[in-house]
């Protein structure tokens, strides 16, 4: 299906007042998100105490406002994990920093409810577009580092390994965001991680086995 919902937004904000204005929009929609409230202009608006048109000048619709919150939280997602995977000099073992990386990621999850929110249960126009993006950034990142010839990586496609590797992680996050309540250390979450540690396990060779 092709969508004709524009997500773009209207005005690309350059000043610092128009660049705040547009971080309280995304901030008020964040906050309905986690609190189950319904998520329009208005509301928004009200949220953020600010007029409605304050949105229409930025936002051309709900799902603009989404797309553009998606992006930013991936964005500080996705940092968190870049800095764990750019510890080169780091003598620690792969399974060590994938736990680092598992470790901020649930911290993340328990801080943004929202991510979750729009990753796995909102059906907004174009955010798969985002969604794929992200998965293809953390790919990226995977790769590069492996290429490098850190965390002993053998006998696999570069490529093919952390693309896989990326798309196990989204199934570790899908996991953690289907649980109820706090029950956060869910036994799908608990498989799922080992699922990516032994899918690792068969192309990364553990520091103390190295040369």
């Amino acid at each position: 299906m092709t969508y004709s919902v524009k997500l773009t937004p209207r005005v690309a904000p350059v000043q610092a007042r128009a660049r705040q204005r547009v971080a309280d929009i995304l901030d008020a929609a964040q906050a309905l998100l986690e609190t189950d409230a319904k998520v329009t202009t208005s509301t928004i608006a009200a949220q953020a105490q600010i007029p409605v048109g304050s949105i229409y000048r930025y936002f051309p619709n709900v799902h603009s406002v989404y797309r553009n919150l998606f992006e930013k939280l991936s964005v500080g997602l996705r940092e968190q994990i870049a800095i764990v995977i750019s510890k080169t000099a780091s003598k620690e073992s792969w399974d060590v920093l994938l736990q680092e990386i598992l470790n901020n990621s649930i911290v993340f999850f328990q801080h943004n409810p929202a991510y979750g929110k729009l990753l796995f249960g909102n059906a907004t126009p174009g955010l798969d577009t985002v969604k794929r993006e992200t998965v293809s950034l953390l790919s990226t990142q995977l790769a590069e580092r492996w290429r490098a010839g850190h965390d002993g990586f053998h006998d696999g496609d570069v490529d093919d390994v952390s693309r896989m590797a990326s798309r196990l992680f989204t199934f570790v996050e899908q996991c953690y965001f289907e649980q109820d309540g706090d029950h956060r250390d869910a036994v799908s979450v608990v498989e799922a991680v080992k699922a990516l540690q032994a899918y690792l396990s068969i192309y990364l060779t553990p520091a103390s086995q190295g040369s």
